[in-house]
């Protein structure tokens, strides 16, 4: 178990609504972890989360990105809706070769997905983090709930159930392995 090596881009939500349930080190479970600067602009200098919190992550990297290429990014893949944190964050997936965009936002996880990347929301960061062994079955089921009582995260009660039944189901089929 541990880290995967896995790197991953992440908009502000899942950085937001972790950190909202005390949860953000769940992602240390990821080797590398890029933001671009408007990321961080949306969590540490807006207030949502500490710098000192997202620090002690020990894995963030801030990119800096042209706001040129970003631009012209954007005109070429229609991405004039999504707001500049979610733009930015599609352009450094493609920039670095990163597959995997840890988003909440439903808008941006089509697009990720229009891009052949992998969109993975808050609830999937705490079912693979139980899925790779630094929680339990009972604390990745808490956590998921805290996630919709507790988080700003936007989720129904329905979509939750079905996360955590899904965590029951992998737990099952891990036992026969």
């Amino acid at each position: 178990m541990g880290i995967e090596k896995i790197s991953v881009v992440s908009d502000a939500g899942p950085l937001i609504h972790l950190a909202e349930i005390d949860c953000l080190p769940l992602l240390g479970i990821f080797e590398n972890l890029s933001i671009p600067e408007t990321v961080w602009y949306e969590t540490v200098e807006q207030g949502r989360i500490s710098a000192m919190e997202m620090i002690k992550l020990n894995k963030i990297q801030k990119y800096p990105l042209s706001q040129a290429d970003v631009s012209q990014f954007i005109q070429q893949n229609n991405l004039n809706k999504l707001h500049a944190g979610e733009r930015d964050c599609l352009y450094l997936c493609q920039q670095l070769n990163i597959s995997i965009l840890l988003t909440d936002d439903l808008a941006a996880r089509n697009a990720a997905k229009a891009l052949n990347l992998r969109p993975l929301g808050s609830l999937g960061v705490v079912a693979k983090a139980y899925q790779m062994g630094p929680i339990s079955l009972a604390e990745a089921e808490h956590h998921m709930l805290n996630l919709y009582e507790m988080s700003s995260l936007f989720v129904t009660r329905a979509i939750v159930e079905l996360a955590i039944e899904q965590l029951h189901n992998y737990a099952k089929s891990a036992s026969y392995h």
